[in-house]
């Protein structure tokens, strides 16, 4: 068998394939859960999403000035459209609520509110996770986010979390190289890929996953969704829940 398919091409072909399903090794946990108050009677009829507040001093980027700027309402927006996706398709509909916007004041309506802060954000090197990976350049984000009842006209505290999590744990191209010293190129390239299309935009999406996932659990402990709908998340210090699988592949990027 060794004669078609050597064994020291094995390993990074498996690398390859892996890869390929869990691009750049993304991780996000959850911790510091806390309820809050009573909790609601029902599902709310809407939830709001506020961009989540992002004091500069949090941000570690290669930018600077206006160009910093930008990609920090980019960041904020990004993450806000990814929590309305998530909350939509899970908790109930959802709409993004842009920094500096007043909300809704209507008494009596059942609206929730996730809003929260990036706590840091690294975004590591894109080339150092290519190349060698294994943690090298690897890129970190974590926030706090809260969850609010908004129905009695004045925000109440529900739910509490942090998140914490990066992306570039995976072997980088030069894990291509077998015991004999020969480059395997298809397995290089493939490393170097999970390095590149990993990063921020990885991390931004596990994390709303994540956000969602946490209040899904929220909701199901207080009797609000059955446990068929139920999402699980990932705590910190415990391997992620069996549910069905959520694939989101992350757009090339920071």
């Amino acid at each position: 068998m060794n004669q078609f398919f050597p064994v020291n091409r094995i390993f990074p072909v498996t690398l390859s394939c892996i890869l390929i399903i869990f691009p750049g090794c993304a991780s996000v946990s959850v911790g510091n859960i806390h309820h809050k108050g009573t909790p609601p009677g029902k599902l709310p009829e809407k939830i709001v999403v506020q961009e989540f507040i992002a004091p500069y001093d949090n941000f570690r980027v290669d930018r600077e000035g206006k160009e910093l700027d930008t990609f920090i309402h980019s960041e904020q927006h990004a993450l806000g459209l990814a929590l309305v996706e998530q909350l939509t398709k899970y908790i109930a509909p959802a709409s993004l609520l842009p920094g500096g916007k007043s909300l809704p004041k209507k008494s009596g309506e059942n609206i929730w509110r996730v809003r929260g802060t990036f706590e840091e954000v690294n975004q590591g090197s894109r080339l150092l996770r290519a190349g060698v990976g294994f943690g090298a350049g690897k890129t970190k984000m974590e926030t706090r986010a809260e969850v609010d009842d908004l129905s009695s006209g004045k925000p109440v505290e529900i739910l509490s979390m942090v998140t914490t999590g990066g992306s570039g744990l995976t072997p980088g191209a030069w894990a291509a190289f077998t015991p004999a010293m020969a480059f395997y190129w298809p397995g290089a390239i493939a490393n170097a890929g999970g390095g590149v299309i990993s990063g921020l935009s990885a991390d931004r999406n596990r994390t709303a996953r994540e956000i969602t996932a946490a209040l899904s659990e929220y909701c199901f402990q207080h009797g609000l969704i059955p446990e068929s709908r139920t999402r699980r998340p990932k705590h910190l210090g415990s391997l992620p829940s069996l549910q069905r699988p959520d694939f989101l592949v992350p757009k090339t990027g920071l």
